[in-house]
C-alpha cells in the first residue's frame, strides 16, 4: 500500500473564498461542562473550501451532484499536469498539449499550477486573481477527452474574479457546449504532489451527501505508488 495524503483543506472560518461568498460557521452548542456531552452546529456554503462542482451549477439541464454515478468520485487512472502560472494567468489548451496522451488515458485530471504554495501566505490574492480556465481550454477538455470524469484544480475556481469568463468557462465544462460534462474539483491542495516524484495510484473525493444541491464539499484523498 502506498503513502496516502489528503489532497483537501481543512474547513476553517478564516479559509479563503470567492470574494463576497460566506464561509463556514461553527458554533459550540452544548458543553460536556454544562451538559455532560460536547455538540456543535455548523453553516456550510456549499462552495466553501475544497469542493466539487456538479453540471447542474451552471447548466440547467445537468445533474446535481448526488445524481451523478460513483464512478465520478473514485479514480484509478490520474494524470497530473504541471501547469505553471501566476496570479491571474488562464490555462489555455496549449498548455495541456504536452500532457495529450497522459489525460486520454486518464478518469481524473489534476492542474498544478503551483498557486496553492500561496494559499496560506497570500489569501487575498489567492482569491481574487487566482488562475483559470479559459472557455477555450474548457471547450478543448470536452471536446477531446471521452473518458475524463473530472478535473481538479489547486486554485480557487474554475473562473475568477479578476475578469468576466468565468460564466462562460463554467458552462462549457458542465455540459451547456456539446452535452459532455466534467465536473470540477475546485480548491484542491496539491502540495503534496510537488513534494515528490511518484505519481498517484489513485484519488477518492468523497462527497458531503447533501440532497437538492448542485454541489458540495469532498474530502478527496490520494495514494501514491509504491
Amino acid at each position: 500500500m502506498g503513502k496516502r495524503v489528503y489532497l483537501s483543506y481543512l474547513l476553517d472560518e478564516d479559509s479563503v473564498v470567492w470574494p463576497g461568498e460566506p464561509t463556514v460557521r461553527i458554533e459550540q452548542d452544548t458543553s460536556i461542562r454544562q451538559n455532560g456531552y460536547n455538540s456543535f452546529k455548523t453553516t456550510l456554503p456549499n462552495h466553501h473550501g475544497t469542493h466539487m462542482d456538479g453540471p447542474a451549477h451552471f447548466n440547467p439541464d445537468g445533474p446535481r451532484l448526488m445524481e451523478l454515478p460513483m464512478e465520478y468520485f473514485c479514480f484509478d487512472r490520474v494524470a497530473a499536469a504541471d501547469v505553471p502560472k501566476d496570479p491571474g494567468e488562464g490555462i489555455v489548451p496549449e498548455d495541456l498539449k504536452p500532457w495529450e496522451e497522459a489525460i486520454r488515458a486518464a478518469d481524473l485530471l489534476l492542474l498544478k499550477t503551483g498557486l496553492c504554495k500561496i494559499r496560506d501566505t497570500q489569501p487575498r490574492v489567492y482569491e481574487a486573481q487566482g488562475a483559470f480556465l479559459t472557455p477555450e481550454v474548457c471547450r478543448y477538455l470536452v471536446e477531446t477527452f471521452p473518458d475524463l470524469k473530472a478535473i481538479g484544480l489547486d486554485f480557487l475556481s474554475v473562473g475568477t474574479p479578476a475578469n468576466q469568463l468565468s460564466k462562460q468557462a463554467h458552462r462549457i465544462l458542465f455540459g451547456c457546449h456539446n452535452g459532455k460534462y466534467i465536473p470540477a474539483i475546485e480548491d484542491m491542495d496539491l502540495r503534496p504532489l510537488f513534494e515528490t516524484e511518484t505519481p498517484l495510484k489513485s484519488v477518492i473525493a468523497a462527497p458531503l451527501r447533501l440532497g437538492k444541491v448542485d454541489s458540495s464539499q469532498v474530502t478527496v484523498i490520494g495514494e501514491f505508488r509504491e
